[in-house]
């Protein structure tokens, strides 16, 4: 095992943690809404493939911006309830973006905008701003993390915006890896300097194994596994390693490599490379004994595997007579296979698989569950709302029984999209009897203010030109705020059982938008969740949309402005993928 240096250092193999820093939340931003409980749609109870609806009595959709402009996002729900969205966008001139000196305005927003959380702890009525360790971040590419068991929040960035003198040296690449206590009032500091600009690490806690190394000082041994560089997809992101605290996040060991383009770590996979990219799903997920499960996709095949040594190593899972256990997935290869699948380990033990899936004219999420790690999986449970016809970009949350998905999904023939999330609770055992499980799913935003205008932010990310051109033209030109920066959100399922999606909202259809010149052509990060029909100040009325073809759609992934074009044509020579129908 290698160890992680950093300026600063205390103890052989250990990162050293910053001063502790106090950081109140400060007001809510004046444009901030309350979620809208009215007017939206009926939240619908269906059996899968959107079959046999009727209108829940229970429950409600709410939805509303969080007031900050937004950007791709993660969400994550802490052990009191509170929500918090990253990122909560800052535009802020020339000197707070750092980016090269064109002639934009204070507002301009771009990629490289300076940010910070956003927390609600009303159910979304207000939103206040969290600065961690009292810094702004970059405001794409980031990794959120609420331990279950503690409640401490992790919150991993790779560079503060602006530059700040406290953090030494290296600042803009190292993965920057903090941790808060009590909501993101106070914030702990490491920082990881053998990664590059990694693109939506993740964090992950359980239980030392048998035979592991016990932590001190906190209940669980906590993970953090990132890409080794900015790169889109492998081969050019030429592998991905994992890191375990024993004492909560204040220093991290090097477990080592656990995917690579080449040679693969896999015996399993030959001469093929392990396949992965910006954001999937081959992230570390825990088992209650301790042990680690990771997908690992190469040469058509996607095989299970098992870590009994805190992610030193992850043997393919075999079978009793030997095979290695795949998961029953549609192939894929190298290129940019973006979001296509995503696992997540629930009470008991259970597995749940979600992927994105084309059926006939539909493009939809299906779930499939197993019961005794992955040797065997239940039916597939299509979990799209009735009537849409596809998604564009989803997430997934499991909290002890309960599943939940939140995407963007549109009807048939449809060129904007809305934001949607799907539930459900105990999904696995009616699955394992052969029943269909009941499925819950709402629209959180009105309908006559879809969140995106087409499958890019089309009206946000743009500065005037001045004088006799006068004309929009992307910030940061040749780039806008969609081509590196807008494909992903977040979900996730409070201790109450309430789910909630992050998402973006476009200002209008056009630059030239009513909605984009009010807010100076900045987009709103907007968030989403089902909640309790007697918590909602009213009732919706309307109906849900009917069904069709979905349309196509290529995604963009986020990265730095400094990766510039020879990483989009190094994407499109390897071979930029997606399902070809959208």
């Amino acid at each position: 095992m290698r160890t992680v240096r950093r300026a600063g250092f205390l103890g052989a193999g250990l990162l050293c943690c910053a001063a502790l820093t106090a950081v109140g939340p400060v007001s809510a931003a004046p444009t901030a809404s309350a979620p809208s409980c009215k007017g939206l749609p009926p939240v619908v109870r269906h059996a899968p493939a959107g079959s046999r609806p009727t209108l829940s009595r229970d429950l409600v959709a709410c939805g509303g911006t969080t007031g900050f402009a937004g950007a791709e996002s993660h969400l994550v729900a802490t052990k009191s309830g509170a929500v918090f969205f990253t990122p909560a966008v800052l535009p802020h001139d020339l000197l707070g973006t750092g980016t090269a000196p064109v002639p934009v305005g204070q507002d301009t927003q771009s990629n490289a905008s300076p940010a910070g959380q956003a927390v609600t702890k009303d159910g979304g009525r207000s939103w206040q701003l969290i600065k961690p360790l009292g810094l702004t971040w970059n405001p794409t590419d980031h990794g959120d993390y609420a331990d279950p068991v503690t409640g401490r929040l992790f919150f991993a960035d790779y560079g503060p915006i602006p530059l700040a003198p406290q953090l030494g040296a290296e600042q803009e690449g190292p993965a920057h890896l903090l941790w808060s206590p009590d909501d993101g009032k106070t914030w702990h500091h490491a920082a990881i300097d053998t990664v590059f600009l990694p693109e939506n690490p993740r964090f992950t806690s359980a239980p030392a194994p048998a035979g592991g190394a016990k932590p001190v000082g906190y209940p669980d041994v906590v993970y953090f596994c990132a890409n080794s560089n900015v790169g889109f997809t492998s081969p050019a992101i030429t592998s991905r390693s994992c890191y375990a605290s024993l004492d909560g996040g204040s220093t991290w060991v090097d477990k080592g490599i656990v995917l690579r383009a080449a040679p693969p770590v896999h015996s399993e996979c030959g001469n093929a490379g392990e396949d992965y990219s910006a954001i999937d799903g081959s992230y570390p997920q825990p088992a209650s004994d301790g042990s680690l499960y990771l997908m690992v996709s190469c040469g058509g095949s996607t095989y299970l595997t098992r870590s009994t040594d805190e992610a030193a190593t992850f043997p393919v899972v075999k079978r009793s007579d030997g095979a290695p256990v795949t998961l029953p997935l549609p192939a894929t290869g190298p290129g940019l296979n973006l979001g296509l699948s995503d696992l997540r380990i629930g009470a008991g033990d259970v597995l749940y698989l979600v992927d994105e899936e084309t059926l006939e004219a539909r493009t939809t999420l299906m779930l499939r569950v197993s019961r005794d790690f992955g040797r065997t999986w239940s039916r597939p449970a299509d979990l799209l709302a009735p009537g849409l016809a596809s998604v564009l970009h989803w997430s997934m949350a499991v909290q002890g029984d309960q599943v939940a998905v939140a995407y963007l999904g549109h009807k048939a023939g449809a060129t904007t999209w809305d934001g949607w999330i799907t539930s459900a609770q105990g999904a696995a055992a009616s699955l394992a009897r052969g029943a269909s499980p009941v499925l819950t799913s709402g629209q959180v935003n009105d309908p006559k203010r879809p969140l995106l205008f087409g499958d890019q932010v089309q009206g946000g990310g743009t500065f005037q030109l001045p004088g006799p051109l006068n004309n929009q033209v992307p910030f940061p030109p040749p780039f806008d705020i969609q081509v590196f920066g807008n494909d992903f959100i977040g979900a996730a399922i409070t201790p109450g059982g309430q789910p909630w999606g992050s998402f973006t909202q476009d200002c209008g259809p056009a630059p030239s938008s009513a909605g984009c010149v009010a807010q100076n052509g900045q987009t709103r990060g907007y968030a989403g969740h089902l909640e309790a029909a007697a918590a909602a100040p009213g009732r919706p009325v309307a109906r849900p949309p009917a069904a069709g073809p979905a349309p196509q759609q290529l995604p963009r992934t986020g990265a730095p402005v400094v990766a510039g074009f020879g990483l989009l044509l190094l994407a499109v020579a390897l071979g930029v993928r997606r399902r070809a129908v959208r």
